[in-house]
């Protein structure tokens, strides 16, 4: 699903503008770490950029990651 879809679709912090929510590009191991976290997470995909993310839903942050590098410790 595109980030695009998800978007419309996600739970949105009030009055928090799309330029406003903070992203970082992050390591396999901290996108797994996040995966099993207690914070409450959203899948947020580019697939247009191959880009796989996460966006925490209390604090709009999105935490992105390129697809390939993903499967990298898994070769």
């Amino acid at each position: 699903m595109d980030a695009a879809i998800l978007h419309e679709s996600s739970p949105s912090r009030a009055g928090l503008a799309m330029a406003d929510v903070a992203e970082r590009v992050i390591s396999p191991a901290e996108f797994q770490r996040l995966l099993v976290s207690h914070r409450r997470m959203i899948r947020l995909d580019r697939r247009a950029d191959r880009m796989r993310g996460l966006q925490d839903v209390e604090t709009g942050e999105v935490f992105l990651i390129e697809e390939r590098r993903l499967l990298e410790g898994r070769r």
